[in-house]
């Protein structure tokens, strides 16, 4: 089935709700299936095995199956602030840190890797 240029105004879809995975237009401020309140997220990327959301206060982590496909429904959330002995991996891209006595492991693809790192300096959480 084609789409009928007629109704596409050209609206892209391409800012993705970290919560239920739907694309959103780029101007939204909310998600339109779930209401998620998308101006809260600083960083978003999907990566092999988790999506990854950034906030203010969380580090958000949603956990795919391991045919790297759907959301399991597991979700872990750490709050930024807890997180302790922050550390970028190299040369493998590995984000780790602790939390509650626990040490937390993601291994990212390159570019989300540097996306976080960056972000994560410039929130002043890491320093290289």
């Amino acid at each position: 089935m084609a789409l009928d240029n007629e109704y596409n105004n050209g609206t892209s879809f391409d800012k993705i709700c970290p919560k239920c995975g739907v694309g959103n237009p780029d101007e939204a401020d909310n998600c339109i299936v779930c209401d998620k309140d998308l101006e809260e997220t600083m960083l978003f990327f999907e990566d092999e095995f988790y999506d990854i959301e950034l906030t203010k206060d969380s580090f958000i982590e949603y956990r795919k199956n391991f045919y790297k496909t759907r959301r399991t429904g597991k979700v872990k959330i750490f709050s930024i602030d807890k997180m302790e002995k922050i550390r970028f991996g190299h040369p493998i891209t590995r984000f780790t840190f602790n939390y509650n006595g626990k040490k937390e492991v993601y291994a990212l693809k390159a570019e989300n890797y540097r996306s976080l790192k960056y972000l994560m300096i410039k929130i002043g959480k890491f320093e290289e």
